[in-house]
């Protein structure tokens, strides 16, 4: 069961990822949940805006291994965001994506781009079971860039085939190409890749 957080506005409970901390450091912030915090922003800024609750669904990747996703929409005064986010037992966890367009996108529309992207890159793998663990299988790796809060340092944490690697395990995949030169392009993360 995903822990739930209460919204300050309509009090029901949430997963995490459907908060946002919506305020400023003078007046303070409050919790919001995607709806309230989609109405409050289309109350500022003047608009029209309908909030859609997507149900979540499951997807399967190249393995044929079935992934949960839950759908948090949200407006962003001149943009509405539709983010994907894996969940796994009791959590957020795996894979994340997500697209983007105008404040008066319709977000049916967003969500065939989103579906569309998410199975592209579901039906893909960039990591194998090597002799040693995990292995890069080709020379190509995509993934998402997060951090890793059980590090002491604060160090990067990346999710690739929908799997948390950490930074000092990548490094030892790299060093099979010891020798080898190297390209690393950084996209923000509505962009395809």
């Amino acid at each position: 069961m995903m822990p739930r957080i209460s919204c300050d506005e309509c009090h029901s409970g949430v997963p995490d990822f459907e908060i946002t901390h919506f305020g400023n450091i003078e007046a303070g912030y409050r919790k919001l949940c995607s709806r309230c915090h989609n109405e409050e922003v289309a109350r500022r800024s003047g608009l029209t805006f309908t909030h859609i609750a997507f149900l979540p669904m499951e997807l399967p990747d190249a393995n044929g291994t079935g992934h949960r996703f839950h759908f948090v929409l949200r407006l962003l005064g001149t943009m509405l965001s539709l983010a994907a986010i894996e969940v796994k037992g009791g959590g957020r966890e795996g894979y994340e994506f997500q697209v983007h367009g105008a404040a008066d996108a319709d977000p049916f529309d967003l969500m065939t781009r989103l579906l569309e992207r998410m199975r592209h890159d579901l039906a893909k793998t960039y990591l194998i079971e090597g002799d040693l663990g995990l292995a890069i299988s080709g020379t190509t790796v995509r993934g998402q860039l997060t951090c890793d809060p059980e590090s002491a340092d604060y160090m990067p944490l990346l999710v690739i085939d929908g799997q948390e690697v950490s930074w000092e395990q990548f490094g030892r995949m790299l060093m099979t190409f010891e020798g080898w030169r190297i390209h690393l392009e950084i996209q923000d993360p509505s962009e395809e890749v």
